[in-house]
C-alpha cells in the first residue's frame, strides 16, 4: 500500500474521479474503533508513463473517509474532527479486504518507513535503483535491507555478546533464523484459545 497524494500522478486522480461514480456499488462504511469510516475503491485503473506513455500499469486505488470525536487540548470540548486517505494497492481490491489492507497495513508503515529513512538519510544512500528490470531493484532493496540489519545487529553487540555466551555463534545464527522465518506462535493453538471461555477482569 503506498500514499496517493493529492495532486500527485494527476492522470491518475483522473481516472479515479471518471470512475468512481460508475461503481457505486463498490464501497464500504464502518466502525474502526471511535471512527466513523467510509472506503471506496476502484480496481483496474490504467497507468500511462515513459516516452509516448507506452508503458502501463494497472492500479487499484482505495480511499478512506473518516470521523470521529475528540476532547480539544486545553478545553472540556468535544469537536468533530475527519479526515481522508487515499493509497495505491499492490493488489486487487474487494469489500472483505479492504478495511484490513487499509486499517491494519497501510496506516502501519510509519515502521517501515522509519527504516528507509535511515537508509536514504544517514549513511546508507539508498535510492532508486533506475533500472526498468523489476528482479534487479528487487535484489538491490534485499541487499540494502540485508545490510542495514547487520549494521543494527553489529550496533548491538554487548546484548549480542551476552546471547553468544549462553547460546554459541551456532546457537545465535539459529536463534535469528528461527526469528525472522518461523512462526512463533502456532495456529492450532491460537484456534484452541479462541474456543475457551474467557473473562476480562478490571482490578
Amino acid at each position: 500500500m503506498m500514499v496517493l497524494q493529492e495532486g500527485s500522478l494527476p492522470s491518475v486522480w483522473e481516472e479515479v474521479e471518471g470512475l468512481r461514480p460508475l461503481q457505486p456499488n463498490q464501497c464500504l462504511k464502518q466502525n474502526w474503533g471511535n471512527r466513523q469510516q467510509y472506503f471506496w475503491w476502484v480496481n483496474h485503473l490504467e497507468y500511462r508513463y515513459g516516452p509516448n506513455d507506452r508503458r502501463q500499469q494497472i492500479l487499484p486505488v482505495v480511499g478512506c473517509e473518516e470521523g470521529w470525536e475528540e476532547i480539544a487540548a486545553g478545553s472540556t470540548q468535544v469537536v468533530q474532527k475527519t479526515s481522508r486517505h487515499v493509497w495505491i494497492s499492490s493488489e486487487p481490491l474487494s469489500r472483505r479486504k479492504v478495511p484490513e489492507r487499509c486499517n491494519l497495513g497501510a496506516r502501519h508503515r510509519w515502521g517501515i518507513e522509519n527504516n528507509f529513512l535511515v537508509e536514504k538519510h544517514h549513511g546508507y544512500h539508498y535510492q532508486h535503483g533506475f533500472s526498468t528490470d523489476w528482479k534487479a531493484m528487487r535484489g538491490y532493496h534485499y541487499l540494502m535491507q540485508l545490510g542495514h540489519l547487520i549494521n543494527v545487529l553489529a550496533q548491538h553487540t554487548a546484548v549480542l555478546a551476552k546471547l553468544v555466551r549462553q547460546l554459541g555463534v551456532r546457537g545465535l545464527l539459529q536463534l535469528l533464523e528461527e526469528t525472522v522465518a518461523g512462526p512463533w506462535l502456532k495456529l492450532d493453538r491460537l484456534v484452541q484459545v479462541l474456543r475457551l471461555p474467557y473473562q476480562l477482569r478490571l482490578d
